[in-house]
């Protein structure tokens, strides 16, 4: 495979992830697309995806600047996850991706559990459940921020804050208040679903991703651990199929 590029268009924020031999050696985000923040090896190959959207032309502009081939990796274009959904390409291509990296059994360090809950707390809190390799489905909600941004919009007082602060309990100021409503009811949320799945798979571990997952508490949740890359790396096994 040599040297590859994921770059990663999100809601919000571009991600770009260098692989090289399938080990990832650099990465970066950025808000606005910018040629001159690309990186500065020569990829063999590139996968431009995400859940957001791109100009038309961006690909032929990647390949004329690196000269190499570009594929483009787009809600609804077939993919090999094995799914149980009943549209595959309904899939959003992060879900996707988090859920391949665990078909492809790049968890190795636990390779003993066999059902996972993929969830990615980004702009959207994700929870994808894959047994045994096969995708059985999953829950889609609003992510932090944007528990965030609809209370300040659908009240006439509450303020529009970042979910940047520390805080340790309940509130002791209103954005301290709707910071820790949004956190703990994300939280809620994941330890709800693992509770209730756990009956059928005792043995279920979570791994978290997305921009929020460094400020959830689950407590009660056992076996779990969080991975920033876990999509960049679902994404660069695909990168793998889609180049054989």
């Amino acid at each position: 495979m040599g040297l590859s590029w994921i770059i990663e268009r999100g809601n919000t924020r571009w991600k770009i992830g260098v692989f090289e031999e399938d080990i990832l050696v650099e990465s970066m985000d950025f808000n606005t697309w910018d040629v001159t923040v690309l990186p500065k090896s020569k990829p063999n190959n590139i996968l431009l995806t995400g859940s957001g959207s791109w100009s038309t032309t961006l690909a032929e502009e990647l390949t004329s600047i690196t000269q190499c081939k570009v594929i483009e990796f787009k809600r609804g274009d077939n993919h090999p996850l094995n799914t149980k959904v009943e549209n595959p390409g309904s899939l959003g291509t992060d879900r996707i991706a988090n859920s391949y990296a665990i078909q492809r059994e790049l968890l190795s360090e636990f390779e003993e559990i066999k059902a996972w809950l993929a969830v990615d707390a980004g702009t959207c809190l994700t929870i994808d459940l894959v047994v045994d390799g096969m995708h059985h489905g999953g829950t889609i909600s609003p992510g932090v921020n944007m528990r965030l941004k609809s209370m300040s919009e659908g009240t006439a007082d509450l303020p529009l804050v970042e979910n940047d602060l520390k805080i340790s309990g309940l509130g002791l100021s209103t954005e301290e208040a709707l910071i820790e409503g949004a956190r703990g009811g994300v939280s809620a949320e994941i330890t709800g679903v693992w509770l209730r799945l756990k009956q059928a798979y005792p043995k279920l571990g979570v791994v978290l991703t997305g921009g929020s997952s460094n400020n959830l508490e689950l407590g009660q949740v056992n076996t779990k651990f969080a991975d920033s890359n876990l999509t960049l790396k679902g994404y660069n096994a695909l990168l793998h199929h889609f180049t054989k």
